[in-house]
Order: C-alpha cells, then structure tokens, then sequence
C-alpha cells in the first residue's frame, strides 16, 4: 500500500497477480496501448434525436451529448474502466471525469484548450448534457482556463528548467505527492479524454496516450458520413445496405483491465448509441456484467 493518499483515486485491495505484474512488464501506458474502433450506425439515432428536439420543453441534444452520456453509463456500469496505474499501482478512481478538447472558434487560428468535466456515477443524460454545455461555455470563454494558465507559467521557464519541473512532477506523483490542485484542474487527470474531429469534419484518428497524467483511454469521434454496412437477418442471410455512420476509434490501456473487458463495454456503448432510448433508462442497482 503506497503511504500517502491521492484526491483522485484510492489503490485497489488485492488486485489479481496479473494486474500487479503488468506495471512492471510495461511501465508505460503506451507500451500496454491496445486499438479498437467502432463503427456506429445513426439512422435510428438520428430520427430519435429529430423527433425528441422537436418537443418544446425539451432539452435539446446533440449526437455528442448522447455520447458523453454513453460514457458515463459505461464507466458506471463498467467500473474497472474507471482505474488507472501511478507509481505502478492500480486505483479507482473516485470520481468520473472526462476531458475534452474545445476550439475557442472555428478558424485556423483560434486557440485550442482543454476542459475537465466531472461528473457523479449513474448521472442521467439531461444531466450530463447540461453539464457539458457549462464545460464548453467555460472552454470558450475568452478569459484562460485555470489549466491554461499554469500552462503559460511552466512554459515561459528555460528549457533546462522545465525539464526539471516536468521530472519532477514525476516523482512527486508517483509517491502521491502532487499538491491537490494540480491534479483536480488538470484535464490530463481524468477517467477519459475525447476528441470530436466530426465537429471539424475529419474522420476518427487512432491517437496516443499520454504518459504524463492518469487518463487510460483516448476516444475520436469521426464525422457523420453515408457508408456500407452488413446486416445479417434472423435466418442467417446477410445484405450490404447503406447507412448512416459514425466512426469511434479508442486508445486504451490494458493494464487497468483486461481488452475482453473493455471490448465488452464498449458493444454496450454501441448498443446505447444505437437506441438512445436505453440513455433515458434509470441505473441498475449493480455494476452491469455482460
């Protein structure tokens, strides 16, 4: 058990050997990075969206409202994808808290920033819709973010400098000494980082992890685009059909958990994106084992 405590996150009792080993045998997150992706179909969703807009006290949504909601439900139901790995141990983490990126406005030379949204377990949609929109409000506002200005301190160090302070931040981190502040304003401190590239009309990466911070999973949001898709009938036959799609592609740790696992979540993300109506559904009493 490490001797000092973390704002973030507490060591899980008793991890399977495993799990315990894994830090060891790849100390870096992108050494245990495994790729998946997704292909999402949007005709349903889109209709479902039309049709719930329409409604005049209706919160109105967005496709990356349905799916920062997804993510909180899977990271709910799914909690072993809500740890990460310091110091070479595993954690919980106590809190769900995305990060995503922010254009300041849509020109090439607006200013790119990052914000960090918390949010509680089993946190509905028209919940976790509102609370993005303050998050996206407070990413554009003109005045820096809290993580921005620390940006501008560090970085007007010389370079020697700031290699020191970045080495570091390391160590103290690793021992669970990183003052509070830097690590609950930092978006690199956070159960996932998201980046919707279909908002600037570009298809999904695969993107890195980052060594520095705790985030074990990286997810790109592709544009909507018409594509061909299989679809297999109840006695078997299949058919090619064009539909409306989205593309999803995820950078993730493996060392947290298992890629079984993950995989698994991530067919219940798909299914929730598909059927917005299961995003409308009360949280079952118990983690979801599918």
């Amino acid at each position: 058990m490490p001797l000092f405590s973390r704002p973030d996150g507490v060591p899980v009792k008793r991890p399977p050997t495993l799990r315990r080993f894994m830090p060891y045998l790849m100390p870096g997150r992108n050494e245990a990075v495994v790729y998946l992706d997704q292909t999402i179909e949007l005709d349903h969703t889109l209709a479902w969206l039309k049709a719930h807009n329409l409604g005049e006290k209706a919160e109105k949504l967005r496709l990356y409202d349905l799916i920062l909601a997804a993510l909180v439900r899977i990271l709910t139901e799914r909690p072993h994808l809500n740890r990460f790995i310091v110091g070479k141990r595993l954690y919980k983490r106590t809190d769900i808290a995305l990060s995503f990126a922010v254009k300041k406005q849509f020109t090439d030379a607006a200013k790119l920033t990052t914000v960090k949204l918390r949010v509680a377990p089993k946190t509905g949609l028209i919940d976790v819709t509102r609370a993005v929109r303050a998050a996206v409000h407070t990413g554009k506002d003109e005045e820096d973010t809290t993580s921005e200005k620390e940006m501008n301190v560090v970085t007007a160090l010389p370079g020697p400098l700031l290699a020191f302070v970045m080495w570091a931040q390391r160590i103290l981190d690793g021992f669970n000494l990183l003052p509070s502040p830097m690590i609950e304003n930092d978006p690199l401190y956070a159960s996932m980082f998201i980046a919707n590239l279909g908002s600037v009309g570009i298809d999904a990466p695969y993107h890195h992890l980052f060594e520095y911070g705790t985030v074990p999973m990286f997810v790109t949001i592709g544009k909507i685009k018409k594509a061909p898709v299989v679809r297999t009938h109840d006695d078997g036959s299949c058919e090619v059909v064009p539909a409306t799609v989205v593309q999803m592609r995820y950078s993730y740790d493996e060392r947290i958990a298992d890629g079984f696992y993950c995989s698994v979540a991530l067919e219940r993300l798909k299914s929730l994106l598909e059927d917005p109506e299961l995003l409308m559904a009360p949280y079952a009493d118990e983690p979801v084992v599918l």
